[in-house]
């Protein structure tokens, strides 16, 4: 039978407002009170003291052309294009491809000395830059 010792904890919060190079996991729908959202969870891929650590973000389900539509934002940026009316999106397309993220803690409710690192933004990985035949096909 397996034997284990205690040991203090050597985990340390992402800074908060970091951006950290990191990979999309799962994507996965989830039904709340006041309606139905995405859970994203990304591995962070950046060598370092946080290389493996996960964070999740949430959306909403809603894919429409605004600017404060964060599903838009986060699969244009990860799929490095635009989208436009009529256009589809498949989250799956969105598994496994890299990006930046950026993090924030928030205050645990129940506990005011304990906080939660989430993803607030999403960004193309570094050094890929967008070109009209990316955008326009």
């Amino acid at each position: 039978m397996p034997k284990y010792q205690a040991k203090e904890s050597d985990f340390e919060l992402i800074p908060e407002g970091s951006i950290v190079a990191a990979k999309v996991l799962s994507i996965e729908e989830e039904t709340l009170k006041f309606g139905d959202i995405l859970k994203w969870k990304f591995e962070v891929t950046e060598a370092g003291p946080y290389l493996g650590y996960k964070v999740q973000g949430k959306t909403s389900t809603k894919f429409v052309i605004h600017e404060n539509c964060k599903l838009m934002q986060w699969a244009s940026a990860l799929l490095q294009r635009t989208f436009e009316e009529g256009d589809g999106l498949d989250t799956d397309d969105l598994l496994g491809l890299h990006c930046r993220i950026l993090i924030e803690w928030d205050q645990d409710k129940t506990d005011e000395d304990k906080y939660w690192m989430r993803v607030v933004d999403v960004m193309p990985p570094r050094g890929q830059s967008m070109t009209a035949e990316s955008v326009f096909g």
